[in-house]
């Protein structure tokens, strides 16, 4: 239901770093917005420096571009809390400063999603979705979240 799509530029994150920033983003969204963990889903695509401009300028330090695109009916502090601590975990394991990391939250009507093969319910509806789905995919869920 949330895809954080993380794009870097001018820097080479190594996989035990992606390891920790996609557990810390996986945590945090369930957290904040108290949907599964097995709704989380976190992509990693670097660029390079050379094709990323800031103002029409030519980008001259690395950063971090994150994106995140969750269902439609959080609540503004969710919203900004996302935001806050989605921030500070990718702080935290990339050692960039926070001029250097970007943060975006883009949000889709659930009814605009498939995942698992289904339509995705309202926020507030994901317990009725989930006995909605077949045997096989329940276990591999229930496996994610634990």
């Amino acid at each position: 239901m949330a895809t954080y799509s993380i794009y870097t530029a001018g820097l080479s994150l190594n996989t035990h770093q992606k390891y920790t920033i996609a557990q810390a983003i996986t945590r945090i969204h369930a957290d904040v917005t108290g949907a599964e963990a097995y709704f989380a889903q976190v992509i990693f695509k670097e660029l390079d420096l050379h094709d990323c401009f800031i103002g029409g300028v030519l980008l001259d330090e690395p950063h971090i571009f994150l994106n995140g695109q969750i269902r439609l009916g959080r609540s503004e502090q969710m919203k900004k809390q996302l935001l806050v601590e989605l921030e500070i975990a990718i702080q935290s394991t990339s050692k960039l400063a926070g001029h250097q990391i970007w943060a975006y939250i883009d949000e889709i009507s659930p009814g605009q999603m498939i995942e698992y093969g289904q339509i995705l319910p309202a926020v507030g509806d994901d317990k009725i979705w989930f006995s909605t789905l077949p045997a096989t995919i329940q276990k591999k869920l229930n496996y994610l979240n634990s």
